[in-house]
């Protein structure tokens, strides 16, 4: 055969089969949202947002687990209370446990501590006559605390017998070989502070598209199937004399501009105080420094669909953080439902 018949040859059958390959079929996305306040009582335009976007599973926060120093042992804080009852919704309990409760946790009071966790969503449930098919727990865990928190997870799955999921960080995903793979049924994709939030160099901690795009590389090989959650909340961060100093929650840019003693900087974000003052309920001295954090659109559905596009499982949950009112307002019902549609 003559070579350029050859080069011919290869050029079609190449061409056949870009045109043979199957279209990968679209993700199928479960809407869900988290509920992450001390007082369970949605106000109707919460209700009216589950409603309209379908929403039928709801993740919500029962309670932390923290290290008390002067009894030093775990103790459950910021429980939660039930003004409503969260009807026709699939609930699933959260209970984040900090870290350093893991750390100083001994190896051998790790069984008692799975007991107490599972007794106390248990107590929750059955006075609030809430059925639950699944628990997850939030635990931003390290190399030197994951052998005790898989042993806890091990624990609560034979204890609770329903599906145990985990929130896992982006950082659990790239360092697998050093974080571990959690012990659950799945996992949920935390894609939401991702960058340092002390620092005050940071561009935007709660969702920066460079910095996931280091990440998202390594989730098709992650051997647990996820879930994801993305944020929608925004925050201001204050620093002094270069050191993060408070979060102020709720504030955002369009709050901090028009302030008389806050001079706009270069990148519009931030803003530093020309003159001591009290607002947002703390002290402000002049040169504080204030960056002013939030989620825009288009950032949210690019995110989307660079992940979704990498998940290997097909189903999945698609979460987003939080309900609340405040929260909510920024966005349209119509971009929020375009965003639960958002599958490659």
């Amino acid at each position: 055969m003559p070579r350029s018949v050859s080069f011919l040859f290869l050029l079609f059958a190449g061409a056949l089969l870009v045109t043979c390959e199957k279209p990968r079929p679209p993700k199928q996305l479960s809407p869900a949202f988290y509920h992450w306040k001390a007082v369970y009582q949605p106000k109707p335009t919460e209700h009216e947002v589950l409603r309209r976007l379908g929403v039928q599973r709801l993740y919500i926060r029962f309670f932390d687990v923290d290290w008390n120093t002067s009894r030093q042992q775990p103790m459950p804080v910021s429980v939660i209370h039930f003004a409503d009852r969260p009807t026709g919704l699939a609930v699933v309990p959260v209970v984040f446990i900090t870290n350093r409760t893991i750390l100083n946790l001994p190896a051998s009071a790790v069984p008692q501590l799975a007991k107490n966790i599972t007794k106390k969503i248990t107590q929750i449930t059955q006075q609030n006559h809430i059925r639950i098919n699944e628990v997850q727990l939030d635990c931003d865990w390290s190399p030197r605390s994951r052998d005790r928190y898989f042993t806890l997870l091990r624990a609560m799955k034979g204890q609770l017998q329903v599906p145990i999921s985990a929130s896992i960080r982006l950082h659990q995903i790239k360092y697998a070989d050093q974080t571990g793979v959690p012990p659950v049924d799945r996992g949920m994709l935390m894609v939401y502070n991702m960058a340092d939030w002390k620092d005050p160099k940071t561009r935007n901690s709660i969702l920066d598209l460079d910095v996931a795009s280091r990440y998202t590389g390594f989730l098709e090989k992650y051997p647990l199937p996820l879930d994801v959650v993305l944020p929608l909340f925004s925050w201001t961060l204050v620093y002094r004399n270069g050191r993060f100093l408070t979060i102020v929650n709720g504030i955002r840019q369009s709050q901090l501009v028009n302030r008389s003693f806050l001079q706009p900087q270069a990148d519009t974000n931030r803003f530093v105080a020309t003159r001591d003052t009290s607002a947002f309920g703390i002290s402000v001295r002049e040169g504080d420094l204030f960056r002013a954090e939030a989620c825009r659109p288009e950032d949210l559905t690019q995110a989307s669909r660079q992940l979704l596009d990498r998940l290997s499982n097909q189903t999945l949950t698609f979460a987003l953080y939080h309900l609340d009112s405040t929260v909510l307002a920024p966005y349209s019902h119509d971009y929020l439902q375009t965003l639960f549609r958002t599958a490659p």
